[in-house]
């Protein structure tokens, strides 16, 4: 029976393990902070890999924990990423999803709208939208960050802990309206 608990908790650990290897992996290989990119998997999906939305407006779904549109697709197609595989592997779903923001990013600058724009792309008409998903993504994002400030104080006792590399760090600590 002790082999059984033993095997569970270890089946369960790596399953939770696995994607946070993902997200930091991504994150590293792209420049973003892999807590951004989990902001986007927990406000897109929950963090569920086997998320599927076939109900957007333009006839166009998103799948996956990073809910990845299918206008992204064609693109993809040439990295030998489908709509299958990426239900299939989270690790694949979060580097495309690190893809899209990197795009984003190198396109219209490192900032909050260039975040919003991985949920509503850049058109003008959906500024209000798109700040609206930023302003979810940063306050996810926020917890994140003091998340792991707390455990670093936590498990460094009294030392100074200064806080850990972040997103926009002058964002993360001043509040902006």
């Amino acid at each position: 029976m002790k082999w059984l608990a033993a095997l569970g908790f270890a089946a369960v650990f790596s399953a939770q393990a696995e994607p946070e290897m993902c997200f930091t992996k991504a994150g590293k290989d792209f420049g973003i902070d892999p807590r951004l990119l989990m902001a986007h998997s927990i406000k897109e999906s929950h963090m569920r890999n086997a998320a599927v939305n076939d109900a957007n407006r333009d006839k166009t779904s998103d799948v996956c924990n990073m809910q990845i549109n299918s206008s992204h697709y064609r693109k993809l197609k040439k990295f030998d990423i489908t709509r299958e595989r990426l239900l299939k592997d989270p690790c694949i779903c979060i580097y495309t999803g690190a893809w899209i923001e990197a795009h984003n990013f190198r396109q219209y600058g490192r900032n909050w709208d260039s975040v919003g724009m991985y949920n509503t792309g850049p058109s003008p008409k959906l500024i209000k939208q798109r700040r609206a998903y930023a302003t979810d993504i940063r306050n996810i994002y926020r917890v994140l960050v003091a998340r792991d400030i707390v455990y670093a104080r936590m498990t460094q006792g009294d030392k100074k802990t200064s806080a850990p590399e972040s997103f926009l760090s002058a964002d993360v600590t001043t509040e902006k309206k």
